[in-house]
């Protein structure tokens, strides 16, 4: 169903609206988005868990969120550009999610700060209403079990906005760090918070997606999210499948 610029299917994890050359595209092909990300979340969720998804879009990551951690879990979901929220609110409602909190907020430590970023200067925010800024420390969380950060390039000011929340509650974390000019000091940031850390580049297409769509519309090259896994050290977790990162210097190289 055609709503405007938006479209409606129902997907893997419920009913979606969506539009965009990315993660519409998967919705529109393949009924789901980057489920390698999914699976990676689900390894370290259970019901009645925690999660903030800092850059929730139009929660094509929130969704499933909601369903890993269950009626009794929480999902805080947090994104700062009003247009794109009011999608991500539309397909909470759409599925009748109670579960997870959506927040139309800037993740950051200060008002200060930059807010443009490689999609634009008003990408993040709308050109009409001025962005409402919050650290994570001011969400006041009692619990956090997982803490996924996708914001393009803003991954080390959501972090430092919530040193706090991470060493009161020592969530796994789980961020994008796909610029890797600003790679090194956000790994250093993340290690220097007592963090084993692990590469996981997670690919947006799968040939089994719920649509069963074999053709992955952005080969040769297969597009993917470059994330990585935080685990607190104290946990003595390894996880097995996946490189480990050494030094803040390291960079992903396939």
């Amino acid at each position: 169903m055609q709503f405007g610029p938006l479209k409606l299917k129902r997907c893997r994890y419920g009913w979606m609206l969506y539009s965009g050359p990315y993660i519409g595209v998967c919705f529109d092909r393949y009924g789901e988005y980057s489920e390698a990300e999914v699976a990676m979340m689900r390894r370290f969720l259970k019901p009645g868990d925690t999660a903030v998804d800092v850059g929730a879009n139009i929660g094509d990551l929130t969704v499933p969120l909601a369903g890993i951690v269950g009626a009794t879990g929480r999902v805080y979901a947090v994104e700062s550009n009003p247009e794109t929220f009011n999608v991500l609110c539309a397909n909470l409602a759409l599925n009748g999610i109670k579960n997870t909190r959506p927040i139309n907020a800037f993740i950051a430590t200060n008002p200060n700060v930059e807010t443009g970023g490689p999609w634009g200067p008003l990408a993040y925010t709308g050109d009409v209403w001025k962005p409402q800024f919050l650290a994570l420390d001011h969400l006041d969380l009692t619990t956090c079990h997982l803490l996924k950060i996708d914001v393009d390039g803003k991954e080390l000011e959501v972090l430092k906005s919530g040193v706090g929340l991470i060493e009161r509650h020592r969530p796994i974390l789980y961020f994008e760090n796909d610029v890797q000019a600003a790679s090194a000091e956000l790994l250093a940031f993340a290690f220097g918070l007592g963090y084993e850390l692990y590469w996981h580049p997670a690919p947006i297409f799968s040939s089994t997606n719920f649509f069963g769509d074999p053709v992955n519309h952005w080969a040769p090259k297969n597009l993917l999210s470059l994330m990585v896994i935080g685990v607190p050290r104290e946990r003595e977790l390894v996880i097995a499948d996946l490189r480990s990162a050494k030094n803040p210097q390291e960079w992903w190289t396939g």
